[in-house]
């Protein structure tokens, strides 16, 4: 049986797909513009801008500060959000809609108000603002995202499963271990990429908690505060691509979940 087509239904969506993409695809091609102006027609075709971006000096010492705080954020990520995900669909506790209220505002609050409020907490705490403040705030951000998706498929889970190893005498580690982690890790593998991408693109809390360094997108900010050179598009360029390759990691198991495969 054919699925019936609703011509109304493709407009928006390709509406959509437009609105969202020009913008992208802009950015991209002035990226690759001989000249340093943001105008059609494009002129030529150059890599100068990315050259100028990898010989900057000061971005080094941000990228490296990104790749720092992004896989320390998602290994303390993951790991607290996976146990939110089995609290929230297995746990019994009194007032358990107020904790689970609770771990997701940072998913409805503002990045901004988010940030700043983190801020005065750790003033007010004595806690100096820094790199164990970023990633304080970047865990306090990404976790709930890692939750979603480790919820998704565990809402999923058949625990008959858990059962039959329970017959075959597995203790609870060894049924942890052998079976519901494996199942699982699709979902944590998700949540995990998610968000290094997260913490590795944030801006806000990065500047409102921390001091002494720069992250990657605290420069690149504070490059464009006078103007926008065009390292900055070439650097937009870059970002966009490995925000693809992990969407395109991720896909598959969206896709499985949408189909009910998972």
């Amino acid at each position: 049986m054919k699925r019936p087509r609703h011509p109304f239904l493709l407009l928006c969506t390709l509406a959509m797909l437009i609105y969202a993409l020009v913008p992208i695809l802009t950015v991209i091609a002035f990226s690759f513009n001989p000249l340093p102006f943001y105008a059609f027609p494009i002129t030529g075709f150059t890599g100068k801008w990315y050259a100028a971006l990898v010989a900057d000096p000061r971005i080094g010492a941000s990228l490296l500060a990104s790749l720092g705080i992004a896989t320390l954020v998602a290994l303390l990520a993951t790991l607290l959000g996976t146990l939110f995900a089995f609290f929230v669909v297995r746990a019994q506790a009194r007032f358990k809609r107020l904790w689970v209220a609770f771990g997701f505002l940072p998913l409805v609050v503002p990045v901004l108000v988010l940030a700043a409020g983190l801020q005065v907490a750790f003033v007010e705490l004595g806690l100096p603002l820094g790199y164990p403040t970023v990633i304080i705030g970047h865990t306090l951000y990404t976790s709930p995202f890692v939750a979603l998706m480790v919820m998704a498929q565990l809402l999923r889970y058949d625990e008959r499963l858990d059962d039959a190893a329970r017959d075959l005498g597995a203790s609870q580690r060894q049924m942890l271990r052998h079976v519901t982690l494996p199942i699982l890790w699709p979902s944590i593998r998700s949540g995990l990429l998610l968000a290094f991408l997260l913490s590795f693109n944030e801006w806000a809390i990065a500047f409102f908690t921390g001091r002494g360094f720069n992250t990657l997108p605290m420069l690149i900010y504070s490059m464009a505060r006078n103007g926008l050179p065009p390292s900055v598009l070439a650097y937009s360029a870059l970002a966009v691509a490995c925000v693809l390759l992990v969407a395109g990691m991720i896909l598959p198991f969206a896709l499985k979940l949408i189909r009910g495969r998972a």
